[in-house]
């Protein structure tokens, strides 16, 4: 579905588009709707609509998306045609509850006259963004913008009253009173903004705030290009069609004959079988080798692979993987290592580490991740590499350091096993706990790293 305007020149001034999957999502899900708004050249500005509301049957930030739409321009006539032709499009318009807006958006009346039974509410999603931009300007010292956008994520995903309230106090202990104001801090204490948002689970959260970045980018590169209003929303239809609006994908060991080897090109073959049948072999690669846990992380991350462009540089040792905005670089030596924060942290295959196997069609090997992760290392290997530290404590003379290291050693190993060997609520509701103990213990004020 497509309604637009002319202007004088006989070329296109304003438009509304719409797919039949777009339609068939909103009808779905049209409870809660997010507008976002992404500014371009020439002082036009896109719209993106989304469903922010619980839809456990999404998969991926893109089957979010519900409408685009280019306005003639911003003014209360311009917007409210906008949002007429979004309800001529949608039928199950008038079932829509919750508007969520981020800071500023232009002409909220026209929006509220266009949706009378639906509140209007600030969007958690904008409000973090723009937390995390004034906080980036305010030039803090290293360790203290670290340290506060730290918790910053943290309240992100456990958007508990506690939580925000920590997030609050640290802000105003540690932002000077003259700048407090221009952070709206009041915002982390206003129940009614965060209510819709407490309904989600840490994992859920995680993956909303990464769905929205992922979607609120993209779109707004491809309308940033400074393209006629024609190609632009050509454009902007094909970016939403070549991004896969799933990230369920199947593990069946009958989808990958082939061995964990590089891939070869069967004569006949098209590129997408190819890359299909490689994708596939990665997966299963993933599923044999890893314990569960990590074979889930690390399915999380090649699921970003499949749906962005890779930008792949080759240098003299190392590879430069360019994911959607993120470059870092990854070690041609084994491929086991890699500059990102999921690589650093959890010593698992990234995003970039994926792309790199996916275009060399490659698939993982036991030697690129660590031991911990992959299956067979149980708790009895865990205990054999403590009982060889064991051995150097008892061979060394007897002080109160090397006591509180053995009490240490012991209790960080059986930590470790607890959370590689659970499902995915029990490491979330582990790991909130240890966050929680570690914030009452150490305190909020000191980073402290899980």
């Amino acid at each position: 579905l497509v309604a637009y305007e002319l202007g004088a020149s006989g070329r296109m001034a304003s438009v509304s588009f719409q797919s039949a999957a777009m339609s068939g999502v909103f009808a779905r899900f049209p409870r809660v709707l997010l507008v976002h708004r992404a500014a371009g050249p020439a002082g036009r500005a896109l719209y993106i609509f989304l469903v922010a509301g619980p839809a456990p049957a999404l998969r991926g930030g893109m089957a979010r998306v519900v409408h685009l739409a280019v306005p003639r321009d911003e003014s209360a006539g311009s917007l409210g045609r906008m949002y007429r032709a979004f309800r001529a499009f949608n039928p199950t318009w008038a079932e829509t509850q919750l508007l969520l807006v981020g800071p500023g958006l232009p002409q909220l009346p026209a929006l509220s006259q266009a949706f009378p039974a639906a509140e209007v509410q600030l969007s958690v999603f904008h409000l973090c963004k723009r937390l995390q931009q004034q906080i980036q300007q305010l030039a803090l010292e290293g360790w203290t913008e670290r340290l506060v956008l730290a918790a910053l994520s943290d309240t992100m995903c456990t958007a508990t009253e506690s939580s925000r309230r920590k997030m609050h106090a640290l802000l105003r202990d540690l932002v000077t009173s003259d700048l407090v104001p221009q952070l709206h801090i009041h915002w982390l204490l206003d129940d009614k903004i965060w209510a819709t948002h407490r309904e989600r689970t840490w994992g859920d959260s995680h993956n909303y705030f990464r769905d929205l970045e992922m979607v609120t980018q993209g779109l707004s590169q491809v309308f940033s290009a400074g393209l006629s209003l024609e190609s632009c929303i050509t454009s902007l239809a094909q970016h939403y069609q070549n991004k896969p609006v799933t990230l369920q994908s199947s593990l069946d060991p009958s989808s990958c004959a082939a061995k964990p080897e590089a891939t070869e090109n069967p004569e006949g073959d098209s590129e997408e079988e190819i890359n299909c049948r490689t994708e596939e072999c990665i997966k299963q690669s993933l599923s044999d080798i890893c314990i569960e846990p990590a074979a889930r992380l690390c399915l999380s991350e090649f699921a970003v692979v499949q749906k962005s462009v890779q930008l792949i540089g080759t240098g003299e040792d190392s590879l430069s993987i360019q994911v959607l905005e993120d470059a870092h670089r990854v070690d041609l030596k084994g491929l086991s290592s890699c500059t990102c924060h999921f690589n650093q942290v959890f010593q698992l295959p990234c995003r970039h580490i994926l792309a790199v196997l996916n275009s060399d069609r490659r698939t993982l090997q036991p030697e690129m991740l660590s031991r911990q992760w992959q299956k067979g290392s149980d708790a009895h290997q865990t205990g054999r590499d403590s009982a060889d530290g064991l051995l150097e404590v008892l061979k060394s003379s007897w002080n109160e350091s090397l006591d509180k290291s053995l009490v240490v050693s012991f209790f960080t190993v059986e930590i470790s096993r607890l959370l590689t060997h659970c499902s995915r609520e029990e490491f979330e509701h582990r790991y909130k706990t240890l966050r929680e103990l570690a914030d009452s213990w150490i305190g909020p004020y000191v980073e402290v790293k899980l």
